[in-house]
């Protein structure tokens, strides 16, 4: 897996909210909400509709906080998950869970330093 599929740009998805802090920690949490449990690997092998959705969804909020890299790759899937093989499905959502893992763990981080900050 690459590296950088967890890389996360907070300047850029601090611009995507307007430059607003407080909006941004706010989209963070958001995102947190939703990907923490990560993705429910059995329910995305047995149901194509709501693996696109969610991998829609995951493109969409990751491209927002600046997560670009998984924000591609997530439509990448979006776009060709009914071509792959089940063992193709499986390994992307391992992929995709391994890189949300540690891009929690980074807004993590973040809300805890800018709630220092205050």
């Amino acid at each position: 897996m690459s590296s950088n599929l967890a890389e996360i740009d907070f300047s850029r998805g601090l611009r995507h909210c307007d430059g607003q802090q407080e909006l941004y920690r706010e989209v963070l949490i958001c995102y947190l909400d939703q990907f923490r449990p990560l993705l429910d690997d059995k329910a995305l092998l047995e149901n194509v509709d709501a693996a696109r959705l969610q991998f829609h969804t995951l493109k969409s909020l990751s491209a927002t906080i600046g997560a670009t890299p998984l924000s591609k790759l997530a439509a990448q899937l979006f776009a060709k998950w009914q071509e792959q093989e089940h063992d193709e499905r499986a390994e992307a959502i391992r992929q995709v869970n391994e890189s949300l893992a540690l891009i929690n763990g980074q807004i993590e981080s973040y809300c805890k330093e800018f709630n220092s900050a205050d």
